[in-house]
């Protein structure tokens, strides 16, 4: 029987950061068609954009700095995917509440987050970081320069449930519950698919587990206080 490993060697240059920006570029690109479509944002979308990125890269390593309890700098720190979903709600949430754009940037922004964040998962895959469980089977990986053991290769694994979370949601993305609706199914997935990273070694429940958590709950809450609104609305 064929030996269904996989070694995977460092490339010569970092991919993993190219990898990110073509994330976020194609992300960005996703959310500029779908204002076009809608012709709004025409003459700020350059803004936007630039403070997309900013936000991004700035709130992800900050989250970075913030969880690793002062092990970790500004400079050193790596990029964090909760981190780089709260840029995305930041920049989104500034421009939606200066240009009035009727919710749909928000919306498109956050319905882009699984697009973003399956693609930035093979930078991580190549990298070698977020490992998986060790695991010594069909299609495990193994890095020569990290731990020389087969592991789970979590990070394809992601990939490829976000990206398909993000093509089935991509069909409702007009409806009326789709932002509620993809955070919640973004948080349950990535709880879910943390049991399968190293990180469960020697952790009960990961930083990102209590971040999923608090994110279902805190869109619940957000979900139920503007139905309630909604209601009064109604009633007068």
């Amino acid at each position: 029987m064929p030996d269904m490993r996989f070694i995977i060697e460092p490339p010569k240059f970092s991919l993993y950061g190219i990898i990110i920006l073509v994330a976020l570029a194609v992300g960005a690109l996703y959310i500029f068609a779908l204002l076009k479509k809608d012709k709004l944002l025409q003459n700020n979308v350059y803004l936007y954009l630039l403070i997309y990125f900013i936000s991004v890269f700035t709130f992800s390593k900050l989250f970075t700095v913030i969880v690793s309890k002062g092990e970790a700098n500004i400079i050193n720190a790596g990029l964090s995917s909760y981190g780089a979903m709260l840029g995305v709600f930041a920049a989104s949430f500034i421009f939606e509440s200066i240009l009035n754009l009727e919710g749909k940037l928000i919306r498109y922004s956050v319905v882009s987050l699984p697009l973003i964040y399956g693609i930035s998962k093979t930078g991580c895959f190549i990298a070698g970081c977020c490992g998986g469980l060790p695991y010594d089977g069909p299609f495990s990986v193994i890095y020569p320069d990290g731990e020389n053991i087969p592991l789970i290769p979590v990070q394809l694994i992601e990939t490829v449930c976000f990206l398909l979370i993000f093509f089935i949601l991509n069909a409702f993305s007009t409806k009326r519950y789709i932002v509620y609706i993809t955070v919640i199914s973004c948080a349950l997935l990535k709880f879910l698919l943390d049991y399968l990273r190293n990180d469960h070694l020697t952790k009960s429940i990961t930083v990102n587990q209590i971040f999923s958590i608090v994110l279902v709950g805190v869109t619940l809450i957000w979900l139920f206080m503007k139905k309630i609104k909604q209601e009064i609305v109604d009633k007068e």
